[in-house]
């Protein structure tokens, strides 16, 4: 039987999203702890009412793992995927089920708060180990969720974006002027300006604080540490668990990590 032929989707009550982080029309979709639910008997007796959810053929024991790490990082391979097997399709790494859901109206339906609710995947999860309980890291029915979401909501009101965009501008012309400087054949990592622009504006913006990732030639220890907590939090996730306990050297370099940053914030 081709893996993913008896997979149904069904949108109970309990049914939750998580949003990806590196695009909002990507979402994972689970019933639990990782996967749908398997049919109730008296909706198996009746399947025209649901369609197959379409998923790539995988391997035993490793499912779709390769699918996922086909590309330099997990969201591109989903992007991947979601061009060819359309706007929902699931996927199986190890003994983990996830449906995937991409396109403005799927995605659309399941930012309803009413039926929807968000899930802690395993980057998140892996994350709570740096940021706790804060306002992506936990679950919407713990305390300090509630309390994060009050907290920060007046900070994104209309008059406070005003106040940010003196700092958020002048963040950006040392962007532009650092540019300027390069001669014409100097290349531009794109990728990894925007994050010393998004690390220095939320450092500045949301703390008062300037990592003037723009006057260094290596990145402030903050932010590097930041950066290799949160690429590991990515790729953990393309990665089975027994592969992840047997990374001795990342675990150690991400409590050294953690411990640096939770010292500069207290």
């Amino acid at each position: 039987m081709l893996p993913g032929a008896s997979g149904f989707l069904r949108i109970p009550h309990s049914f939750s999203c998580a949003e990806s982080p590196a695009d909002s029309n990507i979402r994972t979709v689970s019933t639990g702890a990782w996967g749908p639910e398997e049919p109730r008997e008296d909706e198996v007796t009746d399947q025209g009412i649901y369609e197959p959810i379409p998923q790539p053929p995988g391997y035993p024991v490793l499912g779709n793992l390769f699918d996922i790490q086909g590309a330099e990082t997990p969201i591109q391979a989903l992007l991947k995927l979601a061009g060819q097997y359309g706007p929902i399709f699931q996927l199986r790494v190890g003994p983990n089920r996830l449906i995937i859901v991409s396109g403005f109206d799927l995605v659309d339906e399941l930012c309803d708060e009413e039926r929807f609710d968000k899930m802690l995947g395993p980057g998140l999860l892996s994350a709570r180990a740096l940021a706790g309980d804060g306002l992506f890291t936990s679950w919407t029915h713990e305390p300090n969720w509630k309390k994060a979401h009050d907290i920060l909501l007046p900070n994104f009101g209309m008059r406070a974006i005003r106040n940010y965009y003196p700092m958020m501008t002048d963040l950006a012309m040392q962007l532009v002027q650092k540019w300027e400087r390069l001669n014409p054949d100097e290349e531009i990592d794109v990728p990894a300006e925007m994050t010393r622009l998004t690390l220095d504006t939320i450092g500045l913006c949301g703390f008062g604080y300037r990592f003037n990732s723009f006057y260094r030639e290596e990145p402030h220890p903050f932010v590097a540490s930041m950066v290799r907590c949160l690429g590991r939090s990515m790729q953990q996730q393309t990665r089975l668990p027994i592969g992840n306990r047997l990374r001795i050297r990342e675990h150690r370099q991400f409590h050294e990590d953690t411990t640096y940053m939770n010292s500069l914030e207290q």
